[in-house]
Formats: structure tokens, C-alpha cells, sequence
């Protein structure tokens, strides 16, 4: 743990989200931006300009600073495993954005490295930094719904063929598509509300792009709790239209996002009529942000909103889906393990 007035040294490798986020370090109180990682070399001068730092162009040598505390890694996500055990043998905390890898197996290395040198590893999905899920999981969590009956998780976005033509659409480095990349935050946010998930049911296709995996896919959930899930995500929309989650039970339900806004309504026992229950309050402080986040974590040893071992869930889950499309069956998890397929996967 890092003393707590001393800043903590961030390095974000990968400038293309991670341009964005690198002027996120810079506004965060406790966070210092020791330096910025990208072999290009344009990319690279840009943001040390704009955010007053440094360009590291090796990730080697980046590691080799020891004026980085902690490696955020915006990379292409079938290298995050790779690049994040790297940095933990360096004695660096890590942290990547979503998902945390694109293979099992590769997490748990990762999940393992970071336990042997007694490092940091968060992942950063920032939905569970929203105000509005938090009191959603709060709300689950003093049981205000009653058993939960139902989770939806809906993402109906578009993407141009140009966005495909780097990394986006393959097995190797984006392990998906509109599920893993898309829509995995609402998966995350799915299982987060609804705890640990049994079985999965799924279809998926390519319908309008020219790439290995989906652009659309839908699947049924069971959870162990016995309630029903269901997630809808495709690229293909007209528009970035649809980004949403809902939950309810007996007592309350949710329902969050583009279409919706926030709505949560919770009942008495005795329905509509009866006063509603008291929800918790809010702690007095949350952090609004993977920086904020992992600077409390390691100056005063506040708990991560993802670790490894919890972003792991949600990449299990969409690989669950994914086999189940494949092989035509539903699919129990634990998975396994999981086998891209060698064909593209048409409707």
C-alpha cells in the first residue's frame, strides 16, 4: 500500500481509447500520469504533448521505469494476459480496460502472476462506477426486489465496416464481437446484479459485416438463484440506440439506460398501496472512476469495484454463449474451455 499522500504513478499503454483516459489520470486527485505507451510514434507525441508527460514507445523499456506504479492497459484485448503478466514480474500493478483477456486460460495466468508478485489487478468497467447501478445493487443486495425473477441486458448498436478492418471482429485479439466488445458491459452489470449463472442458451450470426465473429447474437440465462436472463447484442442497428439493463422481483424493478434513463421503483408487501421500503443509503464515498479506484485501493486499501477474479465472470459467460451457438446445446458452466470456430458462424 503506497503512502496516502503520495501520488500514484500511472503509465496508460495503447492510445487509441487510452488517449481519453490518459486525460482522465490527469484530472484525478492522487493520480499522476508518469507516462504515455504507443509504438506510434505520431499517436505517441500527441498525448505527451496534451497531457504534459512522457512517450515510452517500447513497452519494455516502459517497464523498466520506476517512476510507473501501475500499467493500464487499452490494448487490443487478446493481449492484455501477455502484457499484464509482463508488467507483474516488474513488480508493477496492473490494470486494462474491458474485457480483461479474451481466453480463460490466459486470465488465469494473469490472475496468478499478479497473486506470485503481490500486485494489483483490476479491470476497468466503468458501468459499475455509475451512481445509478450502484443503487441498483444496493437496492439487490438488502433484498428490496424479493427473489429476482427476470435480468435483460439489451445493446443495439453500429459499426462501420472501417471499424473491422484493424483487430475489431477477430478470434485472436477481440475474442468476439458485439457480445465480447460491445456488449460485455452489460453482461458484466448482468451477472453482477444476478449473481452466479448456471446455464446459457445461445444463437448468434453474421448478418452485415464481413468478420470472423458475430455481429449479432441472443442468448437465454439461468441463474443458480433460479431467475431468467436474457441478452441481446448486435451491431447491426441503424444507430447506437440501445444500451440497457433491467431487473425486477416481486418487490422492485430497474430498468437502466438509453431508452429508459434511471427508473427504480420498489413496492411494499402489500403492493402499490403500501409504503415503500427504505433503500440503503449511499457510503459517503465511491470512487467515479477506474483511477480513483485503484489510487484508494492502494493508499488506503478500499476495495476494487472489478478485480481479476470478477472480470473474469463475465468473459465466462460470453464464451458460454458462444459455445452453445457452435455446438447447438445448451452449455453449463463452468466452461470448460472454449474453441473459436473455423468457419465464420452465418445465420
Amino acid at each position: 500500500m503506497t503512502d496516502s499522500q503520495t501520488p500514484v504513478n500511472f503509465a496508460v499503454v495503447g492510445l487509441g481509447m487510452g488517449h481519453g483516459r490518459a486525460g482522465l489520470c490527469t484530472q484525478t486527485q492522487g493520480a499522476h500520469l508518469a507516462a504515455v505507451c504507443d509504438t506510434d510514434e505520431a499517436r505517441g507525441k500527441k498525448a505527451a504533448t496534451e497531457h504534459n508527460t512522457e512517450w515510452v514507445a517500447e513497452y519494455d523499456k516502459l517497464l523498466e521505469r520506476p517512476d510507473v506504479d501501475v500499467v493500464f492497459l487499452l490494448t487490443p484485448s487478446g493481449m492484455h494476459a501477455e502484457m499484464g503478466m509482463a508488467a507483474a514480474r516488474t513488480g508493477k500493478h496492473v490494470a486494462c480496460t474491458k474485457p480483461i483477456d479474451v481466453r480463460l486460460e490466459a486470465i488465469d495466468k494473469l490472475i496468478r502472476a499478479c497473486d506470485e508478485a503481490g500486485v494489483m489487478l483490476a479491470c476497468d468497467f466503468d458501468e459499475r462506477y455509475n451512481p445509478a447501478k450502484r443503487r441498483v445493487r444496493r437496492a439487490i443486495d438488502a433484498g428490496l426486489f424479493g427473489p429476482l425473477i427476470m435480468l435483460e441486458a439489451r445493446l443495439k448498436w453500429y459499426r462501420t465496416d472501417e471499424y473491422f478492418e484493424g483487430w475489431h471482429g477477430t478470434w485472436q485479439y477481440d475474442g468476439g464481437g458485439s457480445l465480447m466488445n460491445q456488449s460485455v458491459h452489460l453482461i458484466d452489470l448482468l451477472q453482477w446484479f444476478g449473481g452466479p449463472v448456471e446455464e446459457v442458451y445461445g444463437r448468434m450470426g453474421i448478418y452485415n459485416h464481413d468478420i470472423e465473429t458475430e455481429d449479432a447474437a441472443a442468448a437465454t440465462v439461468r441463474f443458480a438463484s433460479g431467475a431468467l436472463g436474457v441478452i441481446v447484442g448486435t451491431t447491426t442497428f441503424p444507430e447506437n440506440r440501445v444500451f440497457e439493463i433491467e431487473v425486477h422481483g416481486p418487490k422492485g424493478a430497474a430498468a437502466l439506460g438509453s431508452v429508459n434513463g434511471e427508473y427504480l421503483k420498489l413496492v411494499g408487501e402489500g403492493g402499490d398501496e403500501a409504503p415503500a421500503p427504505e433503500e440503503p443509503p449511499a457510503p459517503e464515498w465511491e470512487p467515479s472512476n477506474i483511477f480513483e479506484d485503484v489510487v484508494s485501493h492502494l493508499r488506503r486499501g478500499t476495495p476494487l469495484a472489478c478485480t481479476g477474479v470478477e472480470a473474469r465472470k463475465s468473459v465466462e459467460l460470453i464464451l458460454a454463449v458462444y459455445t452453445s451457438a457452435i455446438e447447438n446445446r445448451a452449455v453449463r458452466l463452468p466452461l470448460d474451455g472454449f474453441t473459436p470456430p473455423a468457419s465464420p458462424i452465418k445465420p
